[in-house]
């Protein structure tokens, strides 16, 4: 199966926290306090989401961070990709060529499970990981999906 790191699930968490608290700003004490999340790596993956400018820090009293954009446009596959790196299901799938590639019998069916996969992370928002929002419809279920 396949499965996110703690970079990402925790990184998801904290943001799916932020946008449903409704506050201008939360810090990092507080995600902590109310997560229950290893302080070092959530301020590690703060960094990476601010760098990458999916949340905004602010510094001092009243600061911490937000959502730079509504959790509605925010898509789970460009957190992800901050967090994780372009991930792959299998070498092939990056476009490289394994040592099996001619003979390999999985090729085309794994290169279209790496494509579903990233459309529901495409398709997936933090609204609908969080329940900020109802779902919007889904043409496909995960399990459609992943299906090869």
């Amino acid at each position: 199966m396949l499965r996110l790191t703690k970079r990402s699930e925790y990184g998801l968490m904290a943001l799916a926290f932020m946008a449903q608290s409704g506050q201008a700003y939360t810090s990092v004490r507080e995600i902590v306090a109310k997560l229950r999340i290893p302080r070092r790596l959530l301020a590690e993956v703060l960094k990476d989401l601010s760098f990458s400018e999916i949340v905004e820090a602010v510094r001092g009293p009243g600061g911490g961070y937000r959502l730079t954009c509504p959790a509605e446009e925010l898509s789970l596959a460009r957190v992800v990709e901050v967090l994780e790196g372009a991930g792959t299901v299998a070498q092939c799938t990056d476009g490289s060529r394994c040592d099996l590639s001619p003979s390999c019998t999985i090729q085309e069916g794994i290169n279209l499970v790496a494509q579903r996969v990233k459309s529901v992370l495409n398709d997936f928002t933090l609204a609908e990981l969080s329940d900020c929002t109802t779902p919007r419809p889904q043409p496909v279920s995960l399990a459609q999906g992943l299906a090869v």
